[in-house]
């Protein structure tokens, strides 16, 4: 299995997303953590800084049931 690849979306907002598929000139991304996928132009994504790629680690950590 592969590691996530996450990147920002410059051409909205530079929303962060997960890279789902790339397919006739465009990628398709979710949210971290789930949600509406979107895409959007190959050209318009950029890395992660570090402060953003702990941000995403916080969405993506599943929480555990309160006791």
């Amino acid at each position: 299995m592969t590691s996530p690849e996450y990147v920002a979306d410059t051409a909205n907002d530079d929303r962060i997303g997960v890279v789902q598929q790339r397919y006739e000139g465009s990628v398709y991304l979710r949210p971290p953590g789930g949600g509406t996928e979107w895409a959007t132009a190959p050209e318009a994504l950029r890395t992660l800084s570090p402060e953003e790629l702990a941000q995403v680690r916080v969405f993506e950590t599943p929480v555990g049931r309160w006791r």
